[in-house]
């Protein structure tokens, strides 16, 4: 589903797919932390106080998505929202900020509460801060 979307995002300049499954979407664009190229993803987000979140489940896997490798080892990178580019810093949410925005995006998608269940891994949440 995410290559068909990511296609209609890129024919249409972004005015298609901004939103799936009643979820908003925007474009993350990070560095990669292997081949230092830039590396693009679709991925849902929710408001936050000082920036969109987005959260790292990679569907329950075992392991993180590689948006979240790379933002932790260079947090800077471009968000795409609204057909508008901005430089944004990566922060990672921790303690009850961290379970606090997880419950929201489980209570919007519930599949976010079945991803948690599959893994050990505690999925992590990012806020993206404009620079």
């Amino acid at each position: 589903m995410w290559r068909f979307h990511k296609l209609m995002w890129k024919v249409s300049g972004g005015r298609l797919g901004s939103k799936t499954r009643g979820m908003d979407v925007l474009e993350l664009i990070t560095t990669g932390h292997k081949s230092g190229a830039r590396r693009s993803v679709l991925i849902f987000y929710l408001l936050g106080d000082t920036g969109p979140l987005v959260c790292g489940s990679n569907s329950g896997a075992t392991h993180d998505p590689s948006w979240v490798k790379n933002l932790r080892a260079d947090p800077l990178a471009i968000m795409v929202k609204d057909r508008k580019s901005t430089q944004v810093k990566g922060q990672f949410l921790t303690g009850d900020a961290r379970s606090q925005a997880f419950e929201r995006f489980a209570k919007v998608y519930p599949d976010y509460s079945t991803y948690r269940e599959l893994t050990d891994r505690e999925i992590p949440v990012v806020v993206l801060e404009s620079l």
